[in-house]
């Protein structure tokens, strides 16, 4: 019934929305989009169509990871569901209040690593070359929509089992704009598929997807690392964790439920709306559960994104009596792309510097 109503309701709106967004694109891109502001040095735009939950976020630090050690980088980022506004430069006092969770994730993970938060890119791009003049590379997160720049390469991201062509624009679907805007990237990049992937359906997904000439198309998959301890509570425990409580606020928690169900005996799970703000009724449900649990070997796990809205100083009485634990995650290409994919990256950068 929700879904009819979604369908009858939503889809007027869905098509006047993506018309409007089709039109916005458009004249950012006549005359071979000479208005947007183009740069001369490597900017990579890692974005997508969807509202999210493809993982843009791990898709970024792979990036780190590849060119860190070669180039100097910063990362740009809007800073999501932060209550400051402006640009600002994460450093030791931040927290996510005021640059956002997936800035100060990136920031925790890379502490040399210049990130900053700017609603306006433009300005953010060029505050951070005023301050970090010898920067060479720009990694943006999540600016594909931001057309007042133009990304020297855009990646554009889409779910395996949710592909932009599946998907309709909001509010009847889960887009933002329409799957025509797939046009703009150089890069399309298939996220959180199997480890295992046949070649038959690879190419069906490429069919569905029908890439321009131009249009390179990758496989990722994601890779749950061991939990690490997060507070002191956790790192004393020293037997094997036998029952866990999943406490998550991401948009799309269904691969992390299905893999926690795989590793432990017994498993609850709490569920919040993505980029909520823990508070200490949260916390307080959380213990509940945790003193519900049949065994005495007890943890609570959250992403590195949930964790970044722990840092709250109202929290630590109650994060002191549970033992909470951080599940890393991590991308990797399947192995006939993973060199193509780096190789791509790094020739684009040598390029453009």
């Amino acid at each position: 019934m929700l879904q009819l109503i979604r369908i009858v309701l939503g889809a007027p709106f869905a098509a006047i929305w993506s018309l409007l967004m089709r039109i916005r694109r458009s004249i950012y891109n006549r005359n071979g989009g000479k208005h947007r502001c183009q740069y001369p040095f490597p900017v990579i735009n890692v974005g997508n169509l969807s509202m999210g939950g493809t993982g843009k976020t791990p898709h970024v630090e792979y990036l780190v990871r590849l060119l860190q050690n070669r180039y100097s980088l910063a990362v740009l980022s809007r800073g999501y569901g932060r209550k400051t506004k402006g640009f600002r430069f994460a450093d030791h006092t931040s927290n996510s209040h005021e640059i956002g969770d997936e800035p100060l994730q990136y920031h925790k993970k890379y502490p040399h690593l210049p990130v900053a938060v700017d609603e306006n890119r433009r300005d953010g791009i060029e505050k951070i070359k005023q301050v970090l003049p010898d920067t060479q590379v720009m990694l943006l997160d999540d600016a594909f929509q931001h057309l007042r720049i133009k990304a020297g390469l855009n990646i554009l991201l889409t779910d395996y089992n949710n592909l932009y062509t599946d998907d309709h624009v909001m509010p009847y679907g889960d887009l933002r704009e329409s799957p025509s805007a797939a046009k703009d990237a150089e890069i399309i990049i298939v996220t959180k598929c199997p480890s295992v992937l046949s070649q038959l359906h690879e190419k069906t997904i490429k069919e569905k997807l029908n890439p321009l000439p131009h249009q390179k198309v990758f496989f990722s998959y994601t890779t749950f690392l061991p939990i690490v301890p997060f507070n002191k509570k956790a790192k004393e425990q020293t037997n094997e964790i036998k029952s866990v409580v999943l406490l998550t606020a991401i948009a799309n928690p269904q691969p992390l439920i299905s893999y926690l169900k795989t590793q432990y005996k017994e498993f609850q799970s709490i569920l919040f709306r993505d980029h909520k703000q823990f508070s200490t009724t949260d916390l307080e449900k959380v213990k509940q559960y945790v003193q519900r649990s049949l065994s005495p070997y007890r943890a609570v796990i959250v992403t590195e994104k949930d964790a970044m809205r722990l840092f709250k100083k109202n929290l630590h009485p109650l994060l002191n009596e549970l033992p909470i634990y951080t599940l890393p995650i991590q991308v990797e290409f399947h192995q006939k792309y993973k060199q193509d994919f780096d190789q791509y990256i790094l020739d684009y950068v040598e390029k453009n510097l």
